[in-house]
This record gives structure tokens, sequence and C-alpha cells, in this order.
């Protein structure tokens, strides 16, 4: 979205103390989703003695928490949960089964963001696609409000990301009227796990990285082409404990993170998007390749188009998603301007297994 419209979309958020109350609401409808769709599983998988109506509530609740993150809830999948909870009214809630009848035969579903269909065999599979729906708009939340009318608070990193955090609550120590804090005073585990791969020894945020003259001068030259871009000076966080929204929009180049880490796989999700770069078409294609080829042999849903990047990874116990930020961070820091050296298709290959292998320098000789 061009900055300009951005501002006039969000004129009538100028409000440091109204954003963040926007933010702290909307992360309070997403943790009632995701508590009540666990607490709906465990209604159907006979966890508990819990009745039809119970589970009919539980419904009630985790689409009208969607709807107030959203605002924009698909008209058809309100009509599936009250076709269900009329179900439920007519039916006694005795095992899972009875759950996966006609009403969820041979239905298919247009997935949240760029991934694939989605086949939806049964009640658990509309749960999560509403969760994904969630972690959608999540994800999206900056680009909703626009965080410089935000109280943000400057991290001394020693990055060059200017990485200023937004605490939604519990994401850092005490002294929210602070304006400069350390990165030891981050709570934020998500934080924490990226930070341990955006510090991991070899990874250099900083200095050259071998341009030769020809990619220098097409940078160069795509440089004076290029429109305006939707640019901000800062990076943003927004944290609590268990959860991270991390925005970078510097120059030519988008990278994106929204995790939410916790002692419950069903709730867990790591959504990412790198998109950008200063160098031709043809050279940020090829780095997003290899940004892409990386999460996919590492366990992510990944999808590539053109200069962008789109993966993500669900529903998995709290040591892989913390190993997965610490894979993200290094790759965070190891991609900074390779587009500039994606000279031809053989490097991308190169790129990959060098980096799976641990060069994060990308030295030839190693």
């Amino acid at each position: 979205m061009k900055t300009w419209i951005k501002k006039l979309l969000t004129s009538n958020s100028k409000s440091k103390n109204t954003l963040l109350e926007n933010f702290q609401t909307i992360y309070s409808h997403y943790r009632t989703l995701v508590n009540t769709k666990a607490k709906a599983l465990e209604i159907i998988q006979g966890q508990g003695s819990e009745t039809s109506l119970e589970l009919s509530q539980a419904i009630g609740t985790v689409i009208e928490s969607l709807n107030m993150i959203s605002n924009q809830c698909s008209l058809d999948l309100v009509k599936k949960f009250k076709d269900l909870q009329e179900w439920l009214r007519q039916n006694h809630l005795r095992d899972s089964e009875e759950l996966i009848a006609s009403l969820f035969q041979n239905q298919t579903w247009t997935n949240p963001g760029p991934f694939p269909i989605k086949k939806l065999p049964g009640l658990k599979d509309l749960l999560d696609y509403t969760h994904e729906l969630a972690i959608e708009e999540m994800f999206d939340l900056l680009d909703r409000f626009d965080p410089s009318w935000s109280k943000a608070i400057k991290v001394q990193t020693g990055l060059p990301i200017n990485l200023h955090v937004i605490d939604l609550g519990g994401g850092l120590f005490s002294g929210a009227e602070k304006k400069l804090i350390r990165k030891e005073e981050i709570l934020s585990e998500p934080m924490l796990a990226m930070f341990k791969g955006m510090y991991f020894p070899g990874i250099s945020w900083s200095g050259p990285i071998g341009v030769n003259l020809k990619g220098l001068m097409v940078i160069m030259a795509q440089s004076t082409s290029r429109p305006e871009e939707d640019f901000w000076d800062k990076t943003y966080a927004l944290l609590t404990g268990e959860y991270m929204n991390y925005n970078s929009r510097l120059g030519y180049h988008y990278n994106s993170v929204d995790a939410y880490v916790g002692d419950n796989p069903d709730n867990n999700h790591i959504r990412f998007m790198f998109k950008g770069g200063a160098a031709d078409d043809v050279r940020r294609a090829r780095r997003a390749r290899f940004i892409g080829t990386v999460l996919e042999k590492t366990g992510f849903e990944v999808v590539v188009q053109k200069d962008g990047v789109n993966a993500r990874l669900l529903y998995q116990d709290r040591s892989c998603m913390e190993k997965k930020l610490d894979l993200i961070g290094r790759l965070m820091g190891c991609s900074r301007q390779r587009d500039m050296v994606m000279n031809d298709e053989s490097i991308v290959s190169w790129h990959v297994e060098a980096f799976l292998r641990g060069n994060y320098g990308f030295d030839p000789s190693k």
C-alpha cells in the first residue's frame, strides 16, 4: 500500500493511546479464538463431559472472535458454523465421528493468504481453517494501522535494523515508559528465539558482499527507475510473552514474521514474508528462490512468486517453533543484499547448499 494512502486511511488513529488499545484489543480477540478453539477440540476428542450446547457455545465464540479481528469474516464460513450449531441443537454429542457428517463432505475452501486450496473433511479442519484466517489477519496488522503513531520503544540491538517494540502485555520487563531499552529486557519467547539466529556466530548484518561491477551498475540503474515504495525508517515488533509480529520495511526490502509460541501445539504458528531488493527483477527472483528453497527443505509450506516469499509452519511443539525462528533469524541475516550476487541460476542452488551446511558467510572455499 502506498504510504500516502495508508496515512489517509489511518488518519483517525493518530492517538498513541488509542492505537495501543486497538492492538491490545485485537490481540485479546486472537487469544480468545485460539483458546476457545483448543476447548472445542477437547470437546470433540471426548476429553471432558461437555455437552452439545457447550460445543455450540464454543464455536460461537470462535466465530465472534474472528469477526472482531477481521471485520471481514467469510459469509460462507459463518453459514457453515451456523449449520453446525443447528445440528448440535438437534443431536446429542456422543463422539467426534458424529461431527464428520454430510455437512463436511466434499467441502473445499480457498486458503487464507497465498497458500493453496484446502479440503475440510471435519470439524477440526474447519476450526484450523478459522485459526489460519485469524493468523493472516494478525500477520497484516501493521498494514492496517500506521505504527509510527504508536508508543514504540527503541531497542539497542547492535544490529542495523533500528528496532522499535510495542508491548501488548508481557513482552518486556517492567518500565513501559522508557524510551530506550536493551535487547536483554525483551521477554517475548518468539523474539528471543529469532534473536538467537540473528546473533548466531558467522551471521553478518553489515560489510561488503563482493558485488561485481556489472551487478553494481545494474543495481544503480534499477534504483533510479523504481517507483515509490512503502517505506518505514524503523523496524517494528508487537510483542507479548508468547506472540511476536515483526515488520521491517526499509528501502526496497520487506520482511515480516508473525509467530505464536506456547505449550499447546494447536495454538502455535510461524508466518513469514520476504519481498523486494535493490537489484533487477531476475536477481531478486533468484534470491527469493534461495530463501524459499531453504524454508521448504526445513519443513515450511512455501509459495514463491517473483521476488516474494510467503511461508508458514503450523501446529508444531514449542521446541520445533523455537528452532525454526532461530533458522529464520539466520536466514534474514544471510540473505542481506544477496540479490546483488545472484548472477546465474547455478548460484541459487549453491547458496541453498551452503546455508544448510552452516556456511553463513557463503565462503567459496568452504
